[in-house]
This record gives C-alpha cells, structure tokens and sequence, in this order.
C-alpha cells in the first residue's frame, strides 16, 4: 500500500511573508549580486548574493569563503566588515576576463565594419 499523503495547510507559509532584496548600500558602498565582502570572524572573501527581511529580522546570503572551501553561507548584517572595490575571487575574476575579451571581439568587429 502507498504513502499517505497529508493535507497542505490552508494558512500561509512561513516564506511568504520574507521579502528578498537584491541591491543594498552598507558602509556606505552600493551592493549588487556578486560584490565581494569580507565578514568578521571569517576566512576568505564572499560574494553577496541577496538580502532577507523577515517581519522580526534581516540576514544576507553571500557565497564563498577559504580557497578550495566555498559554500553558501548567511549572515547578519552587522557581521559585514568591508565591502570590497576589486574583485579577487576566481569567479569574479573570470567572469571579468570574459567580459573583457567579448569587449575586444565587438571592437575589432566594429573596426572592420567600419573599413
């Protein structure tokens, strides 16, 4: 004989009330997906991912942390130390040097159009 399944609770979940924000300004500096922060306590660089506001509190997740270790962690904001203006992850900077050479393909492109 199968599983029973059980009934879903007619009220709300308790995910419906959290609100995720994607852009946020702390210390002063704005944040996007994909800037780096360090956090107090911890090894290694992170890379915001987005924010979450509960009715009673607020945290970040971010993902990153020590070399060869990195994982999704979440933070409260407080924890944050320094937003950081250069990227120096492996991911960050890879995805520059992408940008980068598909910048140079269009102007060489642009180049030869023009002549």
């Amino acid at each position: 004989m199968g599983r029973k399944r059980s009934s879903k609770p007619d009220g709300p979940r308790p995910n419906d009330l959290w609100e995720y924000i994607y852009e946020i300004q702390i210390n002063g500096r704005n944040v996007i997906r994909g800037t780096e922060l360090k956090i107090k306590g911890e090894r290694g660089r992170f890379r915001f991912m987005q924010v979450i506001k509960t009715p009673t509190t607020e945290w970040i997740d971010v993902y990153g942390g020590p070399k060869g270790a990195e994982c999704i962690r979440s933070f409260y904001l407080d924890r944050v130390k320094t937003v950081h203006y250069k990227n120096k992850t492996d991911h960050n900077l890879a995805k520059e040097y992408k940008q980068k050479m598909k910048d140079k393909k269009e102007e060489e492109l642009n180049d030869s159009d023009q002549d």
